[in-house]
């Protein structure tokens, strides 16, 4: 889908992208992670030509970007910015119908697009179509940016901080649903965070970036087992990691027979939400329950722990 090749940005004398070099496999999450002035939105930003490259180059399903008018361009790819950049004397309708207005659709086109965008993000068009901005919660908002952004069915979603204004718990429902939605669009996402639990939660794909640099794209497993530099290990963070390795292994590949009390886990939650649950309601072990709600094992704590060690 997507191609970097040696792309590189200067200001004068400061290189604030230097030589990067990555590849984005169509209907996957990227993520661009790194300290303030790493040169992540940068990067981002040359991929839809919001910002010209001093060299190399970007391909987008083969051709090169620069050979694309950038009109046309930027209305093949959608971009969230934190704080959504809605325009706040337009309804959520007419925010939503932005690109497909300029685009030239129809209006029985654009309202059934807008219509469907609506319902896929859980906002009933019936009470939210004809609201403003300022009437929406942020988690609304977030929700009309990225539908916004996916109005003319872009293959490619590009991502500046988008949950960085929303408090943690709604930050968490986002994500969640940002994933849901990739699943079901098969949309392929570069995202750009300073946070590494949403890169470890969101990411199929971590670009660890440095002083413009790419330090490692791997991912999120292989940062955690074998990260490439120092900075690298201290952004993932040590204390974190034995935490961050559970939340990538699911209920399944640990269960084990036998039988236990409780509320059954779902054979899909991660190990590091059953080893939560598990120490919250002070017990060894769990049931566990597959799609139908059958019971097929169960899962414990010195499990967990013997799995995690085992993946270290």
């Amino acid at each position: 889908m997507i191609e970097i090749e040696h792309l590189t940005k200067r200001y004068g004398a400061t290189m604030v992208v230097d030589d990067v070099s990555l590849r984005v496999e169509e209907g996957t999450i990227a993520v661009v992670v790194g300290t303030s002035g790493a040169g992540k939105s940068t990067l981002l930003r040359m991929i839809n030509r919001l910002v010209e490259p001093s060299a190399g180059r970007v391909l987008i399903d083969g051709q090169d970007t620069m050979a694309i008018p950038e009109d046309k361009l930027r209305h093949r790819i959608g971009y969230v910015i934190q704080g959504y950049g809605l325009f706040p004397h337009r309804t959520v309708a007419e925010n939503i119908a932005t690109v497909p207005r300029l685009l030239g659709w129809d209006k029985r086109k654009i309202a059934a697009r807008v219509e469907e965008l609506l319902h896929l993000f859980g906002l009933d068009p019936a009470e939210f179509a004809q609201k403003f901005p300022h009437q929406l919660s942020g988690g609304e908002q977030q929700r009309v940016g990225v539908a916004r952004a996916l109005a003319a069915r872009p293959a490619l979603l590009l991502m500046d901080e988008p949950f960085g204004a929303l408090d943690p718990v709604i930050r968490g429902r986002a994500q969640d649903e940002l994933l849901s939605i990739q699943r079901r669009l098969g949309t392929t996402i570069v995202l750009v965070t300073h946070d590494m639990n949403e890169a470890f939660h969101l990411g199929d794909r971590i670009a660890v970036m440095d002083g413009g640099r790419l330090l490692q794209y791997a991912t999120p497993a292989q940062l955690l087992t074998r990260p490439a530099e120092s900075f690298v290990e201290q952004l993932v963070g040590t204390a974190e990691r034995p935490f961050r390795l559970l939340s990538l292994m699911k209920v399944q590949e640990a269960v084990e027979p036998g039988h236990a009390e409780g509320e059954p886990l779902s054979l899909s939650a991660t190990l590091r939400d059953a080893l939560s649950r598990l120490i919250w309601l002070g017990q060894e072990a769990l049931p566990v329950a597959d799609a139908s709600g059958a019971l097929v094992g169960r899962i414990s704590v010195s499990r967990i722990l013997a799995h995690g060690r085992a993946s270290a």
